[in-house]
């Protein structure tokens, strides 16, 4: 029992949200991530905001220098069966990356190096999925064994809790289905079978650019209207552009500042160069800063994005 309570702490230590049901007989119940912003959404959304077209949930995590590889390999061993849920549409675990230069991003204080991406058809979708078992199947199977396991690899790789945030996604646009097919996401049971070694970094299979903004309440229906009018179809004509949309943060208050976020997803970071250095980014307000990552493990549906 010393050993649960030990681990029970720690688990409050890195954001877990835990309940205990009869210690005594070693069973534990059910472990949840704190998604409280996302049960309470965004009470302040005006009438008039742009209608969700897709639910995004995302958790950052700060990984220690040098345990990357490792992070990825818990990821790649996971069990899951995502990719066979309903109203799934994406999956990556983003990694971030500079564009021109060598950055370590472990010491950040940017909400971390890493970030788990799900795209959803809806936030009900999700809701189900957070709410059933193959969540907790996702989150060490429920049983005490597997929580230790889970949070003897978190306590020694992460620098801190994850921190997650969700977002309604306004403004899908699709790439060809040629850039969807060039990803080659193939799952077998819902989840990727991807071999890890804890030693290296797993290869990048897609690529994301972000421009992230601060939009004061004031001004956020006129930001969004005019985002609508963004011409994007200069990205539609690159074959390895996968797909981009504006996410609006499912929250009354962003906890990182950054409200909206400008999001295109290619098939690599050469492509997304290439399209960069052709063309102005277009957008309509200039964004407080970039930001860019890899994505491993990628999934998608066949709906695509």
């Amino acid at each position: 029992s010393v050993l649960v309570l030990f681990f029970f702490f720690q688990a409050q230590a890195l954001g877990f949200s835990t309940s205990f049901k009869h210690v005594g007989s070693r069973k534990l119940g059910k472990i949840s991530m704190h998604f409280e912003e996302a049960v309470m959404g965004n009470v302040d959304l005006a009438v008039g905001a742009l209608p969700s077209q897709r639910y995004i949930a995302c958790n950052r995590f700060k990984v220690r220098n040098g345990a990357g590889p490792k992070f990825e390999k818990r990821w790649a061993d996971r069990k899951s069966r995502l990719a066979q849920l309903k109203g799934f549409r994406f999956f990556t675990l983003l990694r971030r990356v500079p564009l021109n230069q060598n950055t370590d991003y472990s010491k950040d204080g940017d909400f971390g190096n890493y970030v788990s991406f799900t795209i959803w058809e809806d936030k009900d979708c999700f809701d189900a999925w957070r709410t059933g078992d193959a969540f907790k199947e996702a989150h060490g199977g429920g049983g005490i064994t597997d929580f230790i396991q889970l949070l003897t690899t978190a306590i020694f790789i992460l620098d801190g809790g994850p921190k997650p945030a969700f977002y309604d996604a306004l403004l899908p646009q699709k790439g060809s289905q040629e850039a969807e097919s060039l990803l080659n996401l193939a799952s077998e049971g819902g989840w990727r079978k991807v071999e890890a070694d804890g030693e290296n970094f797993l290869p990048s299979e897609v690529f994301f650019a972000q421009s992230r903004y601060s939009i004061p309440k004031e001004s956020i229906l006129s930001f969004e209207q005019s985002m609508s009018k963004m011409n994007t179809e200069n990205s539609k004509e690159y074959d390895a552009f996968v797909g981009s949309f504006l996410q609006r943060r499912d929250a009354s208050k962003a906890d990182d500042g950054y409200n909206y976020l400008m999001t295109s997803i290619w098939k690599d970071q050469k492509s997304y160069e290439v399209f960069a250095l052709a063309t102005a980014d277009g957008y309509a307000a200039s964004p407080v800063s970039k930001v860019y990552y890899e994505g491993k493990l990628a999934l998608m549906s066949d709906k695509g994005i």
